[in-house]
């Protein structure tokens, strides 16, 4: 059960359902969205009218060494998306999850899972982008929940195991939950936050810490520029070559993305400098993959500072709404 300390930081009361089918990217107001002043996700009165610029992320909230029948648990918010994470082990490997019999003695295993709640609402369901470069497709009829969840677990599992070193745990399954307390976009991000935090909370031996970032790639004319950008801000958005990169984007931006940009999710080892996932949806032109990659490394730096603090103290809250510099 989690701590007496703990408590979800951005917790709200959902409004009533809609009786109108006003989910897809044609019923959003898409001019709504304003590069340098998006929404930074606090309810509380103090900062509920705070907002932050396309090179801003949400605001942050970690803690770790939360639920008491785990080995290592933690909970991570970003904006109003909120995962929770538990890891068990390592244990001795099973014959019911055991991948792979002719392995299993000379190397560990890592097993991953990700769940929705039952209250949360997924925001996957909105996405229709195509399969992307590494097979993963969300869109279709014939996509349902247990399917979007067998491929987050499958993303998950690529993401966190270039940093165990298995080998080192052989005969042993070091296995990993994930629940989706609420989407509001960046789901996979912070789940790879969360899954990090929580195997170092259980004391499994890793090369590194794994942070992940997702940046937004938005044509410009889907968007209102107020004009009151500042010079730095302006010449950074001209250099995309007629895109707007908004990073860590929420659930209205990831559906704006879908006309004609696309989303690019990086997971790296910051200390290693070394990229261990990349995800892109949308085809788009080489210029600008290489500008949101930057922009995705610099936010993987920022996640990598907040996940080392949140490991020495018991936990961290930030707003973290300004511009992302090498740390």
């Amino acid at each position: 059960m989690p701590s007496s300390n703990t408590t979800l930081a951005n917790c709200y009361t959902p409004l009533p359902s809609s009786s109108k089918s006003a989910e897809s990217a044609e019923s959003i107001n898409l001019l709504a969205i304003h590069p340098s002043s998006r929404p930074s996700g606090v309810n509380n009165d103090k900062n509920k009218n705070k907002s932050r610029n396309a090179k801003s992320i949400r605001h942050l909230t970690i803690h770790r060494h939360i639920l008491a029948n785990s080995t290592g648990s933690s909970l991570v918010e970003i904006g109003h998306t909120k995962i929770l994470c538990n890891v068990h082990g390592p244990r001795p490997i099973s014959s019911s999850n055991a991948s792979n019999p002719q392995t299993q003695y000379t190397t560990g295993s890592l097993s991953c899972q990700v769940r929705h709640a039952p209250f949360a609402p997924n925001s996957l369901e909105k996405l229709n982008q195509a399969t992307n470069l590494d097979g993963y497709a969300y869109g279709g009829a014939s996509c349902n929940s247990a399917f979007k969840e067998t491929e987050l677990s499958s993303k998950l599992q690529d993401a966190i195991r270039p940093s165990i070193p298995l080998e080192l745990i052989q005969k042993n399954v070091v296995e990993i939950f994930c629940l989706v307390l609420q989407d509001d976009g960046g789901v996979f991000p912070a789940m790879v936050v969360a899954a990090s935090l929580a195997l170092a909370d259980a004391g499994v031996e890793v090369y590194d810490l794994v942070s992940a970032f997702s940046v937004a790639v938005i044509p410009r004319s889907m968007v209102e520029m107020s004009g009151e950008e500042d010079d730095d801000e302006d010449d950074y958005q001209n250099r995309s070559k007629g895109y707007c990169l908004l990073a860590d984007p929420s659930t209205r931006e990831m559906l704006a993305s879908e006309s004609g940009g696309g989303i690019l999710t990086i997971a790296m080892m910051k200390s290693w400098k070394e990229v261990v996932f990349w995800d892109q949806m949308g085809s788009l032109p080489s210029e600008v993959v290489l500008e949101a990659s930057e922009l995705c490394r610099e936010g993987c730096g920022v996640m990598h500072r907040f996940m080392r603090q949140a490991l020495v103290g018991d936990g961290q809250e930030d707003d973290a709404d300004v511009p992302m510099e090498e740390q």
